[in-house]
């Protein structure tokens, strides 16, 4: 038998000084541990005023009998019962989650060198069972595909039972274990008919397996990756089996932390807003920011977002994010007259259903038009609004008009363009993607495409805006061939946090110098816009 190993010095301490009595032996009765209080009850064999407890467990191949020594008056409640209903599933008697996590832990702690795999097996269809014949043969069922998965399980193994119809199995000892084989072997015996209460029912499982310590060091990280391969596995057909988790599952799991991240920082107020500078080309002064929403790590940098929208709005926290990007902005007003001028513009992004929701846009423009200039701010919206475009005509644009607020179109040109819905949108501002820009001193096409779009923001009256200048080449050839007024970009500043701001004198905020033209695009998604 292999050495027991010694307890941490704190804990054997704890243990000598406890109320009660501890003593654990092993299979053949060896003694592996026993603190004073155990041989002060041995030799004092007093049974009426000392309850004595015993209980069996299994860590791995190795079983241990443990007994327990409690002051019967002073703990007259904690007996055998409370112990099995806290450690116990009462439905299968199999070890519950609890319980299943401890041994879990000790195994992988005691023998952190050998092979193991967590097996979690999930008894198929079992809602349609449930609606059929109710709740009372849904648990028999259960009962009995727990009592066969126990004859079935090897005795080295550990079977234990989670909640709704979800099995668990620590399986140790893979040395000359073909998984597979296993895995197909519990799923052929879940296939064979029940018999309940009379009634012949046919069943299936699914299994997801996950692998130490290659799917996670510890029972609730091996939890994980074995429920992503569950997932994977039964999103193709019940009844298989599933290894590793799948770029979907893991995409699934992502979401689920960001978005608990997301309600967290919006909660503990650590989403903020930094600005980037709208620039005239002609005298390169500034004449409005966008303003765009950042995370403030717990280090306290800046972290852009990324493409968040469809995640916010699934979690229905997207107008309350909205909401926090409007009322900072507001708050900030007195520092963005410092930093840049009393008289730019401030754009605010929305989403496009926000746009054709008139509580929404009436909430925002109460909380604008308190300030006694609205109309120094624009909402930027991207061509994706125009699938929506009568709602946005006749609901939207009539309450930013009566308010004073501005309207831009976003994006221009890679979204959802559609010449009559931008004829029926009063817009004041057209934002030029920046796909258009990009090296369009060396791409005739894009010249051409260029000039077209310039044409047809001039015809509708509109101010004309191009994103995404970095090169000094761009800035010239627009200066040179465009009657484009306005540009934004990393060549004239970063977008910024105010209190980043040094004034040094210069005409444009702290960025960048204009040498350090940024060499990748962005991680955007075209018509899929928020306070970024």
């Amino acid at each position: 038998m292999p050495p027991a190993r010694a307890l941490p010095s704190d804990l054997e301490e704890i243990l000598e000084n406890a109320s009660f009595g501890l003593a654990v032996t092993d299979a053949d009765g060896l003694e592996v541990y026993a603190n004073r209080q155990a041989g002060l009850h041995r030799l004092s064999g007093d049974e009426a005023t000392v309850r004595e407890m015993r209980f069996a467990t299994q860590t791995g191949d190795r079983s241990f009998n443990v007994s327990l020594w409690l002051d019967a008056e002073a703990l007259p409640d904690l007996d055998e019962e409370i112990f099995r209903l806290a450690f116990f599933d009462e439905l299968t008697g199999l070890p519950n989650k609890t319980l299943l996590g401890r041994m879990v832990g000790a195994e992988l702690q005691t023998h952190a060198d050998r092979q193991a795999a967590l097996f979690l097996i999930d008894l198929d269809g079992l809602g349609r069972t449930n609606d059929y014949y109710g709740a009372a043969f849904t648990n028999l069922l259960i009962a009995a595909f727990s009592e066969r998965m126990s004859s079935c399980v090897r005795s080295c193994d550990v079977l234990g039972y989670l909640a709704n119809g979800m099995f668990c199995i620590f399986v140790t000892d893979l040395e000359d274990l073909d998984i597979s084989d296993y895995a197909n072997q519990l799923l052929a015996r879940a296939k064979e008919p029940f018999l309940i209460q009379g009634i012949e029912t046919f069943s299936s499982a699914s299994i997801g397996i996950s692998l130490f310590a290659e799917d996670g060091a510890d029972f609730e990280a091996l939890l994980v990756s074995a429920d992503q391969a569950l997932r994977a596995a039964k999103s193709e057909s019940k009844g298989r089996i599933g290894y590793k988790p799948t770029a979907s599952a893991l995409r699934g799991t992502t979401d689920m932390s960001i978005e608990q991240r997301l309600r967290t920082a919006l909660r503990d107020q650590k989403l903020c807003c930094v600005y980037q500078p709208k620039v005239s080309l002609r005298d390169n002064t500034v004449v409005g920011v966008e303003t765009l929403l950042r995370w403030r790590d717990d280090d306290g940098k800046l972290q852009a977002l990324g493409d968040f929208v469809n995640l916010a709005t699934d979690a229905g926290i997207i107008d309350a994010v909205s909401e926090h990007v409007a009322h900072e902005v507001m708050d900030s007003l007195p520092r963005i007259d410092t930093v840049f001028a009393p008289s730019i513009s401030i754009s605010l992004n929305i989403t496009a259903h926000q746009a054709s929701s008139p509580v929404f846009t009436r909430n925002l423009l109460d909380l604008l038009t308190s300030y006694h200039r609205p109309e120094r701010f624009i909402l930027e919206i991207t061509e994706e609004a125009f699938l929506n475009g009568e709602l946005l005509s006749k609901n939207t644009l009539p309450m930013l008009r009566e308010a004073g607020v501005k309207l831009s179109i976003d994006d221009f040109g890679v979204g959802y363009s559609s010449l009559s819905a931008l004829a029926a949108v009063t817009a004041d501002e057209l934002k030029i993607d920046r796909s258009f820009v990009q090296n369009v001193h060396r791409r005739p096409r894009s010249q051409s495409v260029l000039k077209t779009i310039e044409s047809l923001g001039h015809a509708l009256d509109m101010k004309l805006v191009i994103e995404g200048v970095e090169t000094l080449e761009e800035v010239e050839y627009l200066k040179q061939n465009t009657a484009i007024d306005v540009a934004q970009g990393y060549y004239f500043s970063k977008p910024f946090a105010l209190e980043e701001f040094v004034d040094t004198g210069d005409l444009l905020p702290s960025g960048r110098t204009r040498d350090q033209a940024r060499t990748h695009a962005p991680a955007r998604t075209p018509g899929n816009r928020s306070p970024r």
